[in-house]
């Protein structure tokens, strides 16, 4: 049984966020009746209990509330809109006498306040001002005369001070008095002004328990008039609104089950039809797995339709490819079609766009405190606030929007957090909190993890009353992520998409979820390309491919066949078979990195102006220091908002943007902030185009350069030789591909390895395919982004693909960079990445005390053509413990980033006979 009526309901956490959430029937019509005031006075189109009387009364009385002057109440109450205030004025007021003037104000209001024994209001004389609105009347919903009240002609008023006076308000002898005079009552209004709103005025006649006469008789408005006493803590009868207090308790109640997801991410709120129609149901009306003793529980008046989560449950599966600035979520059902899965975009009904597709990789942190202490309250779906933690498109538009101080408030680099194991992570609360976190392979379970409540957020997007939930979820990786840092954000991915899943399914069943490991990000997209640019080998045929990964963070390559299977097992199994025997990548190519480098040379031609007005930006981490940079290079908020700012301005002119264009000045406006904090709107920057653009051809050339070379080496390392392979097919992948220089670029070189081939002019080697999705209107097929995802379905394992990786060597990923020394200017590569771990290979001689190991990551230092010089080229200085002319310093590969080395005569080595202790050195 899928669905059933439930008539109980037990809430499993009594806290939401840092409110106390209390389901006491007062309290509920206390917190309904706040709530829902406060939309009406807001104009508000929301439905709800209280909201729906207070719009039908005021329709009632809208034309005498906006209209005129007076407002007429029942026992003798007029609202004088002139006056500012309210007049007791009735036909027979004898009950209160007249009073000598002159005497004690305070006095005076304390007499008015004992006859009318009015229990809500204090009300007191009017003021000068406001009793001359009495005066001269010419028309009035009471009884006048000689234009004035009937009542007298001879009113007490204040003078301003403590004292009182009277004035006589006969037509034409308005003057000051001496004796006794009538002291009418007055109310002042906080509503009433030369612009008021008749919704605020209709909420103060209610706390004042003030009628319209054209409410007399409105049943509406009495109720509400008690509802008000209630919640104000006035002496009403209750047993009255008994009935209004169920009904508040069943809109509460279902106000909490529609809006949980809204509250938690943003999400539309479910209809009211789930919660009646029985083929639809509320997971968490669903209590069967909960242990719900010693917990109140709460009488469903009506019952309500609960769902058995379990039941939501799908037959398949999710791929993630987390992205270093997007993030990409596809799935697959109950049949072979994969769809891209809209994140981060809470409202549904809104046309769909491709960017919905691709989910900023940030967060922004606004109430940490609020946000750790609900996440932590809870074992699964904690009532969490969308207001105190955002992610995605919410968290990227409040970035472009922010001040400088509250840049550090974002975090938009978590990947790169994750894959730098000496990095560490200051998490700052826009309310003060900060958290300082280690790096991420010493993170404890303790431990707030920027990476696991990001998947907690994702599985609240994927996992939901719309979609169902998912329990299998495959993830991609970089190809140089280590196994341990893969394990680990696995790990993190699978608490907190377990955190995402409802209690109501039982630990058993959450326990059931599963994230594992994936191809490679480059190889995943290899198999998507593949497939769908029509590749289906045959036989002996074997394909040939190289994928240039080209994303907003990093360039990833990957080379690898494609192939039918040759084994019999395999051929039972599996459609095709893709090897991956080479893969490479270059750290600080990507769309965001170059648009920072065109930033920091931006900045640096006009370093005199920024100077001048001390503003600060960030280094590229691929350009030193220069000459006057001590007061310009900072990693200050003001200094990463600056780089920012300008990157956001580049934008346009990287990503080609038709309908951009630099004015015709020479100069580009950015609006900058100095090292005071204060903001310089339009600042003007000297560009030149030409520039730019020589420095993007420049750097992504490199790139390009990087790829062929890693290229050569994946292919000679495998003992393939270019020259006897007909062809290679090149796909372009990630968003950054789509530049125009990609495409020359890659032209021009593939000509340049045609003719070191010797190939004749007119044939190549080498195909080119631009990056998936060129129909940019059919948003369910892949693209040179969501591709990857689609791929990781296609090689999961139990799939029609088998997928065989040679780039892994020892359960890790193979050593990340290349060993040398500096030889005449250049890099001299000894040791590369296709060492053996733990085996020896000797470096240098051992006879002076000191010795720099040259280290890069680039495929083209593999030449020894490089210069020394060159910014991807880092440098190691070792001191040595012993010095022996006749020994050498041994290095020997023990990770993916660390070596160790010793000192040892050559036959030495073998025996494990050294001169020191083994020093271990993390790159």
């Amino acid at each position: 049984m899928d669905t059933k009526l439930v008539n109980r309901w037990c809430l499993d956490n009594e806290i939401v966020g840092t409110e106390s959430l209390s389901l006491n029937r007062m309290d509920v019509l206390k917190r309904l009746y706040k709530r829902e005031v406060e939309l009406f006075v807001n104009g508000s189109s929301a439905e709800g209990l209280i909201l729906s009387m207070l719009n039908s009364v005021y329709k009632i009385a809208e034309s005498q509330i906006n209209k005129s002057r007076w407002l007429s109440c029942t026992d003798g109450i007029y609202l004088d809109k002139n006056a500012g205030g309210y007049w007791l004025i009735e036909d027979d007021m004898s009950y209160i006498n007249f009073v000598q003037s002159g005497g004690s104000l305070n006095e005076v209001n304390q007499y008015i306040n004992y006859c009318l024994e009015d229990s809500i209001n204090d009300w007191m004389l009017p003021s000068e001002v406001q009793l001359k609105w009495l005066y001269s009347l010419g028309d009035a919903p009471f009884t006048i005369s000689n234009n004035r009240p009937t009542y007298c002609s001879f009113y007490l008023c204040s003078d301003g001070g403590t004292s009182t006076f009277r004035h006589n308000l006969n037509s034409g002898h308005w003057s000051r008095n001496s004796g006794r005079g009538f002291p009418i009552p007055f109310l002042p209004s906080s509503t009433v002004s030369k612009e008021y709103n008749g919704q605020s005025l209709l909420i103060e006649l209610i706390s004042k328990g003030f009628i319209p006469r054209s409410l007399k008789g409105a049943c509406a408005y009495h109720i509400l008039l008690k509802c008000h006493n209630v919640c104000n803590g006035l002496d009403t009868n209750i047993d009255e609104l008994e009935e209004l207090l169920n009904a508040a308790m069943a809109q509460e109640v279902s106000s909490i089950l529609l809006n949980e997801d809204y509250l938690r991410a943003d999400t539309l709120p479910l209809h009211q039809k789930v919660l009646t129609d029985t083929e639809l149901g509320h997971w968490s009306l669903w209590q069967d797995e909960l242990d719900i003793n010693d917990k109140e529980e709460i009488t469903l008046n009506p019952q309500l339709v609960a769902r058995d989560p379990k039941s939501s449950i799908n037959d398949g599966v999710v791929a993630i490819d987390f992205g270093t600035k997007s993030t990409v979520v596809v799935y697959q059902k109950d049949n072979i079609n994969i769809h891209p899965m809209r994140i981060g975009t809470g409202d549904l009904s809104k046309k769909i766009a491709s960017h919905h597709y691709e989910n900023p990789t940030i967060m922004e942190f606004i109430n940490l405190e609020s946000f750790t202490t609900a996440y932590n309250a809870k074992a699964n779906k904690p009532y969490t606030r969308w207001k105190d933690l955002t992610i995605s498109h919410t968290a990227q538009n409040s970035l472009q929007g922010s001040e400088s101080s509250k840049f550090n408030t974002f975090l938009d680099e978590i990947k790169q957090w994750a894959g730098d194991k000496n990095r560490k992570l200051k998490i700052v609360g826009q309310h003060g909190k900060v958290i300082d976190l280690p790096p991420f392979l010493e993170l404890t379970d303790d431990d707030f993890n920027p990476i696991e409540i990001y998947a907690y957020y994702l599985g609240l997007y994927i996992n939901n009353m719309n979609n169902g939930i998912f329990l299998d979820y495959i993830l991609s990786f970089p190809v140089t992520y280590e196994m341990t840092i893969r394990d680990k954000i696995i790990g993190s991915f699978e608490k907190g998409l377990k955190k995402s899943l409802p209690a109501e399914l039982g630990v058993e069943t959450i326990n059931e979820l599963t994230v594992t490991k994936g191809a490679s990000e480059p190889a995943a997209y290899a198999l998507t390309a593949l497939q769908q640019y029509g590749f289906e080998p045959e036989g002996d045929e074997r394909v040939f491919y190289g994928v240039f990964d080209f994303g907003g963070g990093t360039t990833d390559f990957d080379f690898g066949i494609y192939r039918e299977p040759t084994d019999r097992k395999d051929k039972r199994r599996f459609d095709y078979v893709i090897e991956h025997f080479g893969a490479g990548g270059d750290k600080f190519l990507g769309g965001e990195n170059l648009l920072e480098l065109l930033a920091f040379e931006i900045f640096k031609k006009n370093k005199i102006a920024l100077l001048e007005k001390g503003i600060q930006f960030e280094k590229h981490p691929e350009k030193d220091a220069f000459a006057g940079s001590e007061q310009l290079l900072s990693n200050s908020q003001e200094a990463r908002m600056n780089t920012k700012q300008l990157c956001i301005a580049l934008r346009p002119f990287w990503e080609e943007h038709e309908d951009f264009s630099f004015d015709a000045s020479g100069e580009l406006s950015v609006t900058l902030t100095d090292v005071n904090g204060i903001q310089h709107s339009a600042f003007a920057l000297d560009i030149d185009q030409e520039e730019l653009n020589k420095i993007l051809s420049d750097r992504i050339e490199q790139g390009v350069e990087n790829f062929f070379d890693a290229l050569r080496l994946a292919f000679s390392n495998s003992r393939l030789v270019l020259t006897n392979i007909n062809n290679v097919q090149i796909f372009l992948a990630g968003n950054s591909s789509q530049s125009s220089f990609v495409n020359t670029l890659f032209k021009k070189h593939i000509a340049i390895q045609n003719e070191e081939m010797g190939i004749p002019e007119g044939e190549s080697r080498f195909e080119l395919f631009a990056p998936l999705g060129a129909d940019k209107d059919d948003v369910e097929k892949p693209t040179g982004k969501t591709g990857v995802a689609f791929g990781l379905i296609e090689s999961r394992e139990g799939g029609s693909v088998k997928v065989v990786d040679h780039n892994i060597a020892d359960e890790d990923v193979r050593f990340k960079y290349y060993l040398g020394e500096n030889r005449k200017k250049k890099f001299k590569p000894l040791i590369d990445r296709e060492v053996k771990f733990n085996e020896w290979n000797d470096f240098i001689d051992a006879d002076y005390d000191t010795f720099e190991i040259f280290l890069t990551d680039q495929p083209s230092s593999s030449t020894g053509q490089i210069s020394i010089g060159d910014s991807s080229i880092k440098k190691k200085v070792v001191k040595l413990d012993v010095t022996d002319e006749d020994a050498l310093v041994y290095i020997r590969v023990v990770s993916p980033t660390a070596i160790e080395y010793v000192v040892a005569h050559e036959e030495g080595i073998a025996n494990e006979k050294y001169l020191n202790d083994i020093k271990r050195i993390e790159l």
